[in-house]
């Protein structure tokens, strides 16, 4: 069984190495970025937040991802969707 910090570990490595890749790769597009958002609720009424980019690059390969991600607390999220 892997460890709790062991899982961590590894998942904000994962995090930070596709982060830097992915800012290493809209340094270095000469394109538009499309940007979205997106909110919604979970099962346990915590409100999330995240807005992504969508971009082609020279070899016409669609890109999508996280730019950022947020836990909005719920005043924030309602004020928002309304």
């Amino acid at each position: 069984m892997i460890s709790r910090n062991t899982l961590k570990g590894d998942i904000l490595k994962i995090y930070k190495d596709e982060r830097t890749k992915y800012y290493n790769l809209l340094g270095k597009i000469k394109c538009r970025i499309a940007i979205t958002t997106d909110m919604w609720t979970s099962s346990s009424n915590k409100g999330f937040m995240a807005v992504t980019g969508h971009f082609i690059d020279e070899n016409w390969t669609l890109h999508n991802c996280i730019l950022r991600f947020f836990i909005c607390s719920s005043s924030t999220y309602s004020s928002s969707a309304s």
